[in-house]
């Protein structure tokens, strides 16, 4: 099979069901578009948007480039497709306690941004995103969906009577998510234990919980216990 030019795609062709100019294949149903966005993730975490070609994708994924291109028309929508894959929401079981809540999304995202290749990764995406309207927009959009997780909890918390209503919720979510980002992205230092529990005390107590009703140890352990579970 001949391999397209860099920036070009094959027309009218589909590559194991996979219709033409449609990106983000799903990991069930395309496994090797999957194994071809891993790829491309790695490229971006070990030599940023420089390092990324369509050449060094197909190397790299042991693909022929016509099989990415069936599968994303360009750059672009490989980008747009990687950033559906890249990150995931904080999956958080709801036990009917703040506290308990917010130790299980902080241990959540300490184990997300701490993750190899995150801080590279977000660097590209975000240094896309400034480039590249639709990227930004996209970026935008997902930056938020993945914040649902702590609006469900803070309203919940609302809901339940633990914290005042009329908070915005928005603010309060780039409030928490802020210093996180921050360590792991900007410094490029590690969420450590300590780290992420002196981040979790003072967001708890922005929205009204004092020291007496921080976690305790055993809202911790369940945090690591229901990780675990997921996990296993």
């Amino acid at each position: 099979m001949t391999d397209v030019e860099d920036g070009a795609m094959p027309a009218g062709v589909e590559d194991e069901g996979v219709p033409v100019g449609i990106p983000g294949p799903g990991s069930l149903d395309d496994p090797a578009g999957a194994s071809i966005l891993d790829a491309a993730m790695r490229l971006l975490a070990e030599g940023g948007l420089t390092a990324f070609t369509t050449d060094r994708l197909a190397s790299t994924a042991r693909v022929s480039k016509s099989s990415i291109y069936r599968r994303w028309p360009d750059k672009q929508s490989i980008f747009l497709a990687l950033m559906k894959q890249w990150g995931q929401r904080a999956e958080v079981d709801e036990t009917g306690d703040l506290r308990a809540e917010m130790a299980q999304w902080y241990a959540d995202r300490q184990r997300t941004y701490n993750s190899p290749g995150f801080r590279e990764v977000s660097a590209s995406l975000v240094e896309l995103a400034a480039h590249d309207r639709e990227i930004d927009e996209v970026l935008s959009a997902y930056r938020r969906s993945t914040w649902n997780t702590m609006r469900g909890i803070l309203k919940r918390a609302i809901d339940r009577g633990e914290i005042a209503a009329g908070e915005d919720l928005e603010r309060i979510e780039q409030f928490f998510l802020g210093p996180l980002y921050f360590r792991a992205v900007l410094e490029g230092q590690e969420i450590d234990d300590v780290t992420m529990a002196d981040f979790q005390r003072l967001a708890l107590a922005a929205v009204g919980l004092g020291s007496e009703q921080q976690p305790s140890a055993c809202a911790m352990d369940y945090a690591g216990s229901g990780a675990e579970e997921r996990n296993s």
